[in-house]
Order: structure tokens, then C-alpha cells, then sequence
């Protein structure tokens, strides 16, 4: 089972984020694989493919670092082109948090996904979410394009971590959420339950 842990986006805003790509879709008509509307969501932790006897035990560990972690917001920069415009791989928007709550979150479960045996991550927590993969590289007019995009002001409020298992068929991936791990409660006035 191929697996990752996500950020998921509310419906209403992979609404949003799917308008941008359909404008960016008049001015890139060929040579990039879009990400569909309903896949739209900021990879937190690729765990890659997974047996899955020891699905049930990735619960504990993981639902004991998101029970420790308040809930924060995560906001989008602009859209880019990875690495850049002249070899474009990926085009996607870079998100910001201004807490740094996301980093320590990833940190938590990257230590206790590691001592289960799983990879450590290399580099730290690049927040985004992927529109489009690049799948020939080609120099793309990208300022005159972005120029043209509707601003995303949205903030996204992060409760959870989702589990999702991607299942890869030759139109795309399909993605099926298998759990969700809420982050720690908070009162109304921002304390601790």
C-alpha cells in the first residue's frame, strides 16, 4: 500500500485552488499532468509503499505525536514553478507558517515513523500544494502566466492529519482516505481541554 500524510483542503477551497489550474490549463494546454480537483491537498510525510500487516501499528505512534500538537493555520504564497521557469518539474503553490507549529509537528511524527523503521526525512518541511507536473521540460513565459491567476487569501485551518493511500492506475492517482489523526483539543478561548 502506497501511503502518505497530508494536510487535506476543504471542498469549497479545492474549488478555488481547481480555478487556477483550469486558467493555467488556456495558457499550458499541453506537456503537464494536472492535479485533479478532489486530489488537491499539502503532502506532509511520503511513508511510501507500506505492508499492510503493520497499518494498525502506525496508529499509536502517530495519533501520540498528534495529540500533542494544537491546531494552527497555514496560508498560500504564490505559485511557482519548481525549480524554476526554464527546466519547469512542478508548478505549485508555497504555503507559509508563521508559528513554525507545522515544522515541529513534522519533526514529531518524521522521529516516531523513523523509530518504527521508516525513512528520516533529509530535508525539512516544505509546505505546498502540487497543481501540475511538468512532463517535458520546456522554458514556460511563467510571469506573464501567474500574473493572470485569482489571489488565494484563504487560510487553512490544520485540526488533522490525514492518512490517504494512493493507489496509481494509468489516468492518475487515486486517493482513498484511511484514517484521519486530530491534533490536540483547544477550547474556544485557545487553551488546552
Amino acid at each position: 500500500m502506497r501511503l502518505f500524510l497530508a494536510i487535506d483542503f476543504p471542498d469549497e477551497l479545492k474549488v478555488r485552488i481547481a480555478r487556477n489550474i483550469e486558467i493555467l490549463k488556456g495558457y499550458i494546454p499541453k506537456g503537464i499532468k494536472w492535479v485533479d480537483r478532489k486530489n488537491l491537498h499539502v503532502t506532509f510525510k511520503f511513508l511510501g509503499d507500506v505492508n499492510e500487516r503493520i497499518l494498525e501499528d502506525l496508529n499509536a505512534p502517530i495519533e501520540g505525536i498528534t495529540g500533542k500538537y494544537s491546531p494552527f493555520t497555514i496560508s498560500f504564497k504564490d505559485a511557482e514553478i519548481v525549480p524554476n521557469p526554464e527546466r519547469p518539474r512542478l508548478i505549485w503553490y508555497d504555503m507559509k507558517d508563521d508559528t513554525e507549529s507545522a515544522s515541529k509537528l513534522f519533526k514529531g511524527v518524521d522521529l516516531a515513523l523513523y523509530d518504527m523503521g521508516f525513512s528520516k526525512e533529509k530535508r525539512p518541511l516544505a509546505l505546498h500544494t502540487t497543481l501540475g507536473r511538468v512532463k517535458f521540460a520546456r522554458k514556460i513565459e511563467w510571469e506573464k502566466i501567474s500574473s493572470n491567476l485569482i489571489p488565494l487569501e484563504e487560510i487553512v485551518q490544520c485540526k488533522e492529519l490525514t492518512l490517504f493511500m494512493s493507489r496509481l492506475t494509468p489516468s492518475g492517482p487515486i486517493y482513498s482516505i484511511l484514517k484521519t489523526f486530530p491534533l490536540k483539543k483547544t477550547d474556544k478561548d485557545g487553551g488546552n481541554i
